[in-house]
């Protein structure tokens, strides 16, 4: 296999992928992940912005407003990883091979890192909050989104049982045991790997008459290979435990979601009871829901009125209140001044300084 004919195809999913970008980026989104009630409110508060357009195309920034996007169980899937890096999770496997150059891995929010390099393979497991940030731009990873039905343990009825990725799938599969997050091996013999990847993406692309039996048969090809890799060449990682909520959690999501978020939409992702929630915010902060989300939205308006022309009005939306004098007369009962006055004060004391 030549390397032009990998990438003809790899392009040919590049252009797909893109064009429904362009024509519909909610739309992608929707069908690609289980959107939160805060992160839906965004979507809907950006459409409505003046700026609606230009900000779409910042695709980073969207995924940015997600602590960690859940993606939704699909079918088999490979395509090249493009882009900067975002926090997700998913309920299957994912393989990440670096066909040329090298990534950073981010780990559980960003909290553990580590560099996958050439040639280098990760499978990680389901549920295990991760993200992948190219290093280079002429760097190369090929990924594979792998439902556990593609994943026929059974074929594998001659294995010894305690061989690493064999143990790494049965757990996988049983929440109820112990897992591993991910694993990394380093593949000797890459042309024979790059050989599968291309055949995976030939199927996948034209989705011929049993192209699903075909990619099985030639991920338990890949998978064969990798359960000889000897286990003194795997790095495997076990299990990291997410941190209990916490009230910093909390007002880290409101001042990342200020313009539109409500008390009821943080009690649904975070799985609390509304009242309770409140009261808790309360407690740990000195503040309620509406006294915090009112002091990030004026601190925003300082930095808008000092640092932008934009008028009362314009600053008033930006910072999530569609009533300018419901925003004006916040502003001048906490500051004491008119949002007009503050600025003019401002400018004043910049010139004298």
């Amino acid at each position: 296999m030549r390397e032009e004919d990998l990438f003809r195809v790899v392009n040919q999913q590049d252009e797909k992928n893109e064009k429904l970008v362009r024509e519909n980026l909610r739309q992608v989104l929707e069908d690609e992940f289980i959107l939160s009630n805060v992160f839906t409110r965004y979507l809907d508060y950006i459409e409505k912005s003046p700026d609606s357009k230009e900000q779409d195309l910042d695709i980073m920034k969207i995924f940015g407003k997600s602590e960690a996007l859940t993606k939704k169980i699909k079918d088999f899937d490979i395509s090249k990883h493009k882009g900067g890096m975002y926090l997700h999770k998913h309920t299957y496997i994912e393989l990440d091979y670096v066909y040329k150059g090298s990534c950073t891995y981010y780990i559980n929010n960003e909290k553990q890192l580590f560099q996958l390099k050439e040639k280098e393979l990760c499978i990680v497991n389901q549920n295990v909050i991760h993200g992948i940030k190219i290093d280079h731009e002429d760097d190369v990873i090929f990924k594979c989104m792998i439902p556990f039905e593609y994943i026929e343990l059974d074929s594998y009825h001659e294995i010894d049982q305690d061989v690493l990725l064999m143990k790494f799938f049965r757990y996988a599969m049983n929440e109820n045991l112990a897992r591993a997050s991910y694993l990394v091996f380093y593949i000797n013999d890459s042309g024979y790997i790059e050989e599968l990847m291309y055949h995976m993406f030939c199927e996948y692309l034209k989705k011929n008459m049993g192209w699903r039996c075909a990619v099985k048969n030639y991920l338990s090809c890949l998978f064969l290979y990798l359960m000889r890799v000897k286990e003194n060449e795997i790095l495997i990682v076990t299990e990291i435990e997410e941190e209990n909520f916490n009230i910093a959690k909390v007002i880290d999501c409101i001042r990342k979601n200020y313009q539109y978020i409500t008390l009821k939409d943080i009690a649904k992702d975070m799985h609390f009871n509304e009242n309770y929630l409140s009261r808790m915010i309360k407690e740990r902060y000195g503040k309620n829901f509406r006294e915090v989300l009112c002091q990030i939205r004026l601190q925003e308006a300082e930095k808008l009125l000092i640092n932008t022309d934009l008028s009362v009005t314009e600053i008033a939306f930006r910072i999530g209140y569609l009533k300018p004098n419901f925003f004006f007369k916040l502003f001048k009962d906490h500051y004491g001044i008119t949002p007009i006055e503050f600025r003019t004060k401002q400018m004043i004391l910049q010139l004298n300084n």
